[in-house]
């Protein structure tokens, strides 16, 4: 390999390096966290009335036990997703 060739994989490793590294060094936005409410209210009042959640008031453990249900069901909600629900129904709903 000559030397420009070098040079020429050097710079775009080291730009693959910082794209990886640094998500904002090209003006992308970071991932943020999804919101827990509108997650529910988008998610699981989809199919359940709220009252059902009052009734089946759990521990967290219990929530991802259920969400984990739904989840091989229908529900369209990745694993994210389901940590992020099972917090907020833990918070709200929790026993």
């Amino acid at each position: 390999m000559n030397k420009y060739m070098r040079n020429t994989v050097f710079v775009l490793l080291c730009f693959a390096a910082a794209a990886v590294m640094l998500p904002n060094a090209f003006g992308e936005e970071p991932a943020k966290k999804p919101d827990g409410k509108a997650l529910f209210e988008q998610k699981c009042l989809k199919c359940h009335k709220n009252t059902k959640f009052k009734d089946l008031a759990s521990d967290r453990q219990g929530w991802v036990l259920t969400l984990n249900r739904m989840q091989r069901g229908t529900c369209p909600i990745n694993d994210a997703e389901l940590e992020v629900l099972a917090d907020y129904l833990t918070k709200v709903y929790g026993e």
